[in-house]
């Protein structure tokens, strides 16, 4: 009994030494006894990764291009394949042999775009420049080796322009143009998205553009608002090579992979301007000076000729040597100015003198998330997705547009809008969900948008969120039963009220390496698909093309959530 001591030496109590003897005898009979034995704990199996690794080649010498840039884009993440870290969006910078590699990834379908420099940007599975990627589709813990894209050189465009007396123009801008579908309708458009400024010889040099047959236009325009005492009015109207302000009188330049256009000549004719002066106030009549004030011409092509300043602290303004032609003014959002004004403007060759711009409150759309209870709980927490109003197909001028509004934690929320029809969209939505309606006292306009009056508050607009997303997938295989790869997918609605430009209703997709596709966040509808050789940049935006489709597409129905099955035969459409 030496043991059942205490501190003091003395002998516990008869009492507390039965009891730590039974406790004893108990954990020792126990570990003689024959009982059933806890489940192993055992860790939980390692995330499934798999591994993407390839070559970007230079098309021209057929070698491995160092650092060359590599995207790597998550498509199409369905319920269940959701990616705990967010959809998977990496860059990867080749080696000196011109390899990539993306480890760890989750399994899922991924786009990959390669660039460099002077060569052209090419996606994955790109034949065409028209036609885009593919998505590769990827299993877990797969390891896809060869997936290689080759660049070619871009083309180069090199010349000089000069004024009337042969002298050369500096500070001229020079864009390479082609048609294109945009919002159903051919248009004349930039391409590439590259420019080039005439140096103090007048010489350009536009490097890197596609191969293709495009129309080079010279834009002339000063900067600042110009000195209001000077006489000068002399100025130059936007020009098409070679030399003429009709762009249905360009000259035509065709562009090979890697070919050089050199020494194109072209004189501009001068013309004379005019010059913009005015006020800016507030709707109280109070000058609105620091305001940044944007005006814009609107050209031949998608894009315009902009220049912006500051107002004078009294609120005047002077935009000097102005070619004729239609403008926009606008103010550019401050955040210490929250009234903004617009106006249209048609410039001849006679001065605008005594303009009065005048700013309107702002106006706002305030609503609230709704999400139905049973789906409530697989939304995130805290959200982290915001809500923005755009007008214009959501592009503003200049690239200007509000900010977005952050949801609050009890689903509410307040934006500011522009003066005109508004569309509600979702930034960083919470992946597997998407917007079904848009409702503005009890009507759904998701697809007409919002219609917003200077400083007007539309309130009571409820954004209804559903994780139920619709997809549809499939095989496209040629007339000889063989996996067709290289086409393009066109999906339509029925109802050709809804062929709208940017619209819910139309999508474009490509198979993957197999040939099978998958689109998902179609809204429930009635809806043609049809897997086509060949489609022009936009086509697909033009109603009459769609119209001729109809009749050779496969027709079926997406209900809410339905997952569908689409087997497809390739078409070749004229």
């Amino acid at each position: 009994m030496a043991s059942l001591l205490n501190a003091r030496g003395s002998t516990l109590t008869f009492r507390r030494a039965a009891s730590i003897y039974a406790c004893l005898s108990i954990l020792l009979l126990g570990a003689q006894q024959p009982h059933a034995q806890a489940p192993a704990r055992t860790a939980p199996p390692p995330p499934a990764s798999a591994t993407i690794r390839g070559h970007v080649i230079a098309g021209d010498t057929g070698q491995g291009l160092r650092k060359a840039q590599v995207r790597l884009l998550q498509v199409d993440v369905q319920p269940g394949e959701s990616n705990p870290a967010g959809r998977e969006n990496r860059l990867a910078t080749t080696d000196a042999d011109g390899t990539f590699e993306f480890k760890d990834l989750p399994a899922g379908r991924y786009n990959l775009t390669a660039s460099k420099g002077s060569y052209l940007s090419v996606s994955w599975g790109q034949q065409r420049q028209s036609a885009g990627g593919k998505p590769l589709d990827i299993r877990a813990g797969q390891t896809v080796e060869r997936v290689d894209i080759t660049l070619p050189r871009g083309g180069v465009i090199t010349g000089r322009i000069f004024d009337e007396f042969g002298e050369a123009l500096s500070g001229i801008q020079v864009v390479a143009m082609e048609y294109r579908f945009i919002n159903g309708q051919r248009q004349l458009v930039p391409t590439g998205g590259r420019m080039a400024t005439t140096n103090d010889l007048g010489e350009f040099r536009l490097f890197g553009v596609p191969l293709g047959q495009y129309y080079l236009r010279a834009t002339w325009q000063r900067m600042g608002p110009g000195d209001p005492t000077s006489p000068d009015r002399t100025g130059y109207p936007t020009t098409f090579f070679p030399g003429t302000q009709n762009a249905a009188d360009a000259q035509r330049i065709t562009i090979g992979a890697g070919q050089t256009v050199s020494d194109l000549v072209m004189a501009m004719s001068p013309i004379k301007t005019a010059r913009v002066e005015g006020t800016l106030v507030d709707s109280r009549g109070r000058p609105m000076g620091g305001a940044i004030l944007m005006i814009m011409q609107q050209t031949t092509g998608f894009d315009g000729v902009m220049n912006g300043q500051s107002v004078r602290p009294d609120g005047t303004f002077t935009f000097a040597s102005l070619p004729p032609g239609d403008y926009t003014l606008r103010t550019q959002p401050l955040p210490d100015q929250k009234e903004t004004a617009v106006m249209k403007l048609t410039i001849g060759s006679e001065d605008v003198k005594d303009l009065r711009l005048v700013g309107v409150p702002p106006s706002t759309i305030t609503g609230r998330l709704v999400v139905d209870p049973a789906q409530a709980a697989s939304l995130p927490s805290p959200m982290t997705f915001s809500i923005v109003a755009t007008t214009m197909g959501g592009a503003m001028m200049g690239g200007i547009q509000p900010a977005a509004a952050r949801v609050a934690d009890d689903m509410t929320f307040e934006l500011s809008a522009m003066v005109g029809n508004n569309h509600l969209n979702a930034f960083n939505m919470p992946q597997s969900w998407s917007i079904r309606a848009i409702r503005v006292n009890g009507v759904d306009v998701i697809d007409d948008g919002i219609d917003v009056k200077p400083g007007e508050q539309v309130t009571g607009v409820d954004v209804e969120l559903t994780n139920k997303i619709t997809t549809v997938s499939g095989l496209v295989t040629n007339t000889r039963g063989e996996r067709a790869k290289d086409c393009t997918l066109v999906i339509f609605t029925a109802d050709n009220r809804r062929w709208k430009p940017n619209g819910r209703y139309l999508r474009t997709a490509r198979p993957d390496q197999d040939g099978r596709f998958k689109v998902s966040g179609l809204p429930p509808s009635e809806y043609n698909i049809i897997a086509i050789d060949k489609l022009e940049t936009g086509q697909w935006t033009d109603p009459d093309f769609l119209e001729r489709l109809r009749f050779k597409a496969t027709a079926f129905t997406l209900s809410e959530g339905e997952t569908k099955t689409v087997d497809l035969k390739l078409n070749t459409v004229a």
